[in-house]
């Protein structure tokens, strides 16, 4: 039985909060007191799933008309034990009319080569049409290869100036 190693953990989790950080940068599917909502998904490549500063890149989807964006997530993986740990680190999320920027913390559990991951990211600030943008995402995703593909949905809520 193969067992993913705990940097392949770090591509799940950094594309986890790259699609929070999209999904901040969305179209609102609904407005609350707490601001404007939104769902993203996620589908990432790790550019390195056994290093333990992890890279990945990957396409995002979001609802409430944002459309189809790229992103690339950064991140240093801290295993806690052999079958557990975190992610943390920084996302950029690109889109025709500008950037978003999101800091993540995912936790991660392996089983084989499955894994799931789940955490929260914030948004920092962006760029273009997300200048001054704030907000904060939960992130829940998975792998079923070690890490090397992954796939994440974000519940955001955000702000727009």
């Amino acid at each position: 039985m193969h067992v993913p190693t705990i940097s392949r953990i770090k591509t799940a989790a950094v594309a986890t909060v790259l699609v929070a950080s999209v999904g901040l940068g969305a179209t609102a599917q609904a407005e609350s007191r707490e601001g404007k909502k939104a769902t993203c998904s996620l589908k990432t490549v790790d550019a390195a799933p056994t290093a333990i500063n992890a890279e990945d890149f990957g396409v995002l989807k979001c609802s409430g008309g944002l459309g189809e964006g790229v992103q690339h997530n950064t991140g240093k993986l801290s295993p806690t034990s052999a079958t557990e740990g975190t992610l943390k680190g920084n996302s950029t999320l690109f889109f025709d009319d500008g950037t978003v920027r999101a800091t993540f913390s995912i936790s991660y559990t392996l089983d084989g080569a499955n894994i799931t991951y789940g955490g929260t990211a914030k948004i920092r600030g962006g760029t273009g049409a997300f200048k001054g943008i704030s907000g904060k995402a939960k992130l829940k995703g998975s792998s079923s290869d070690g890490g090397t593909h992954g796939s994440m949905t974000e519940k955001i809520t955000y702000r727009l100036p």
